[in-house]
């Protein structure tokens, strides 16, 4: 599966779950702590906005020869806990999930306009920044990241929503 249609699928998945999910609990807080559902919505679209603004910044400077494959895989592994960067951080700017879903639908189209004539070329490949864990991943692992990134946090949504029915 190409990244596109990766994008797509999961975008699609999360969509179909937050629907789901009674209104009332949409901004409820799990019990043991933790983000609702619509502060994770709104940490995915800002987190998806960052990673396309690095991504387009590091197309425009010089390639880097530190780049090194990241374990991508481990950023669905949600034993592994990972503190957001602050300009990711939720701060209850949405109130309505008709509001979240608007910046996540706006971030990716972002995303996919800022891909449009770079993804498949070796500029993908050679160019990239820091991830806090990862250290230098290319431009390319950046747009792989995205939907497992997404991935990770569907998960969280079911579980706080699983945790959120069974306590109402």
């Amino acid at each position: 599966m190409n990244v596109i249609d990766s994008l797509e699928m999961t975008r699609s998945e999360l969509v179909e779950e937050v629907h789901a999910i009674p209104v009332d609990l949409l901004t409820q807080k799990p019990a043991g702590g933790g983000w609702s559902v619509m502060e994770i919505l709104e940490h995915l679209s800002l987190l998806e906005a960052r990673i396309v603004k690095g991504i387009e910044a590091s197309l425009l400077a010089p390639e880097r020869a530190d780049l090194r494959p990241a374990p991508l895989e481990l950023v669905k592994d949600r034993s592994r806990k990972l503190q957001a960067p602050s300009q990711a951080e939720p701060s209850g700017r949405y109130h309505t999930l008709a509001d979240a879903l608007e910046a996540l639908h706006g971030a990716r189209q972002r995303t996919l306009e800022a891909l449009a004539s770079s993804i498949g070329t070796d500029a993908m490949d050679s160019h990239g920044f820091d991830h806090p864990a990862f250290g230098p991943m290319s431009a390319k692992q950046w747009v792989e990241l995205i939907p497992l990134h997404e991935a990770r946090h569907l998960d969280q949504i079911r579980e706080v929503a699983a945790d959120l029915k069974s306590g109402s």
